[in-house]
């Protein structure tokens, strides 16, 4: 269906932004919530779902070659079981964009734009997704490999900007209270590393001779890193009052001040987060589209583009009543539907395939 071509770098850093452009903003203080001291670790355990997820896709995609996701289930499942669980990828999607772009608009409120409306930011953010989706994974992986890289390095320059203020025995007593709750602290960060199964969308569109798994584990070990450094930060600037912290990392880079010259940099970090968020949501709406025209049968997704423009829109105001309530969601509904969709169903899709072609031997 899509026949524009991005390289393995590209993959990798597209990737990482589809999961780093939001994640890196509340994960902090789930993390805190139930690591405390120990939040720094449980980023490294979430991430081995990632490194599954991506290990997942590729296996599908050594089966069968240039295939999303959705034909994956057609063919493995067959039509009418393949359907129902295609619907369930589809449906599980457009209420992740949703709130994707909910916490995206929430944060620019909140942070930044209080008097404006939540429905004029999300209305233009989505508008200006729509026009890179429809110009094709090429024209995001471009974006991609010249953004991701700056994106990455400003984390790591607010956590070295902030090293005078830092207080080290934050971390202290490692494993305090035992590994319990780094595992427990570990759930939010591995919902995030779960979605790395979406790379099947775009394996297709991997030129030859290019290694996509090496683009997964790559985009997988630099979100881990990314998280790592972020929870470094707040952990070593707040102690255990992250937890208590909407948005740790932002409040943290509020505190950068050098020489009286070098401050307020929360204004670039707006600025690189509508960046890295635009990227987010175009992989995710590009995803979404693709899915779509695959499951109805549609052999191109440009049609679809702003139709689902609009179906996006509409969930991320429906999906929850307040940034409370939205928040609420990540770590009761939202664990256990992406432990459904993103892992339990590619396990059985990879297991039942593997016995088929067993057989079939």
């Amino acid at each position: 269906m899509e026949k524009e071509k991005i390289s393995n770098i590209q993959l990798g850093l597209m990737m990482y932004l589809m999961i780093g452009g939001t994640s890196i903003l509340v994960v902090p203080s789930f993390t805190a919530m139930y690591a405390k001291q120990d939040m720094w670790l449980s980023p490294i355990i979430g991430s081995v779902f990632g490194f599954l997820c991506v290990g997942l896709a590729w296996i599908m995609n050594r089966y069968y070659p240039g295939e999303t996701i959705i034909c994956h289930l057609n063919r493995v499942f067959g039509k009418w079981l393949g359907s129902v669980l295609g619907f369930m990828l589809l449906f599980f999607q457009i209420d992740a964009i949703g709130l994707i772009t909910r916490e995206y608009a929430e944060f620019i409120v909140q942070a930044f734009l209080s008097q404006t409306p939540l429905t004029v930011i999300i209305g233009s953010i989505v508008a200006t997704s729509s026009f890179a989706v429809r110009s094709g994974v090429e024209v995001i992986g471009r974006f991609a490999m010249i953004f991701a890289p700056i994106f990455f390095l400003f984390v790591a320059a607010i956590f070295l900007f902030l090293l005078p203020e830092y207080n080290v025995l934050n971390m202290l007593p490692v494993f305090g209270m035992g590994v319990l709750p780094s595992l427990k602290g570990s759930l939010e960060p591995a919902v995030w590393f779960m979605e790395f199964l979406l790379i099947t969308s775009f394996y297709p569109s991997v030129r030859k001779g290019d290694k996509g798994v090496k683009g997964g584990l790559f985009a997988v070990f630099l979100m881990m890193l990314t998280m790592v450094i972020t929870n470094f930060t707040c952990l070593f600037l707040f102690g255990e009052t992250t937890a208590n912290l909407t948005f740790p990392f932002l409040s943290a880079s509020r505190y950068i001040s050098i020489s009286d010259f070098f401050s307020h940099v929360e204004a670039i970090v707006m600025a690189l987060w509508i960046l890295g968020g635009f990227v987010q949501i175009s992989m995710w709406y590009y995803s979404l589209s693709l899915n779509l025209a695959e499951w109805l049968n549609i052999k191109d997704y440009r049609p679809l583009v702003f139709p689902v423009g609009l179906l996006i829109s509409v969930f991320s105001i429906w999906v929850a009543k307040n940034f409370q309530q939205m928040l609420h969601y990540f770590p009761t509904g939202g664990t256990g539907s992406s432990v459904i969709v993103l892992v339990l169903v590619p396990l059985l899709l990879v297991a039942v395939a593997w016995l088929r072609r067993k057989i079939s031997s």
